[in-house]
């Protein structure tokens, strides 16, 4: 989501009267400062952990920035930045958001999702994915990209997840002041054509991004300030909801990551601080 707009502030007394109000967040350890993003990450709009380089996660700014994935070391309280993958072929439509899951072979990989679409105006989006680096070096990359169009017409969209036991893909439309819906990929999807998104089951209101657990046995998906409540909302694979978590307040919560099967990561546009949020037992099955 770029920086707010002057029809933000009408939008922002609508989703005062509308966005869901949270009544009873699970309690956990309270959240804590894990680092600060470098400079360059203004915009940030999606965050994975990484499999293979013990604390770094990788991040992506979101539309009209550069089409770069960067490989952030967060295990000291000041991030420090270790690699930018450039991704040749491809240009920053609308990126906003990064998993990081096996592909069909189920080696790990990080797909970024260009899957924004403020003002309904795609036929098409889309996620280019390309292996984990063994060697965080700057480098160019070619991903493969897969073309997604959703089976009931046109939604702007900010959470990418991949099941890592299924490969599963899903995305999760953002709507504000009602549900948004979570959407399945055929398994696997196929580049060279259009693959379709079909509505699976409902989401929460103005999602801003969604993780799977390492485990496989649950996800969560987040909302975020300023329109939604900053609540990330934990279900197992069957969309039986497990807790509501109380998430930081920051100015445009729009990222989320499982730092392990116990631990989110989340992140906000306009604020380079990442938080570490513990979660309640009820929502760490299989850990």
């Amino acid at each position: 989501m770029s920086p707010l707009s002057p029809l933000s502030s009408v939008l922002l007394a609508t989703a005062a009267l509308t966005a869901p109000l949270v009544a009873h967040p699970a309690s956990a350890a309270a959240p804590a400062r894990a680092c600060t993003l470098p400079a360059g990450l203004q915009e940030l709009s999606g965050l994975g952990m990484s499999v293979k380089h013990p604390g770094v996660l990788y991040a992506v700014n979101d539309s009209g920035n550069t089409p770069q994935v960067f490989a952030v070391d967060c295990s000291g309280a000041t991030g420090r930045l270790r690699a930018t993958f450039t991704l040749s072929g491809t240009a920053n439509t609308d990126w906003e958001a990064l998993a990081v899951g096996p592909d069909d072979n189920g080696v790990p990989s990080i797909h970024v999702g260009d899957i924004g679409d403020n003002f309904a105006g795609r036929a098409e989006i889309a996620v280019h994915r390309f292996a984990e680096p063994d060697t965080l070096a700057d480098a160019t990359v070619t991903p493969a990209t897969f073309r997604f169009a959703y089976a009931d017409g046109r939604h702007d969209a900010e959470s990418l997840l991949i099941d890592p036991t299924s490969r599963q893909l899903y995305v999760v439309s953002k709507v504000l002041g009602a549900k948004g819906a979570l959407y399945k990929a055929p398994l696997p999807p196929l580049s060279g054509q259009v693959n379709t998104l079909t509505p699976l089951r409902a989401g929460p209101a103005w999602a801003t991004d969604g993780a799977y657990s390492p485990s496989g046995r649950s996800y969560v998906m987040r909302s975020g300030g300023p329109f939604g409540p900053n609540t990330g909302y934990v279900q197992d694979p069957a969309g039986n909801r497990l807790a509501e978590v109380a998430l930081p307040a920051q100015p445009q919560g729009e990222a989320v990551a499982y730092a392990d099967c116990t631990t989110l990561l989340v992140g906000s546009e306009n604020d380079r601080q990442i938080w570490r949020v513990p979660l309640p037992t009820e929502a760490t099955p299989g850990c």
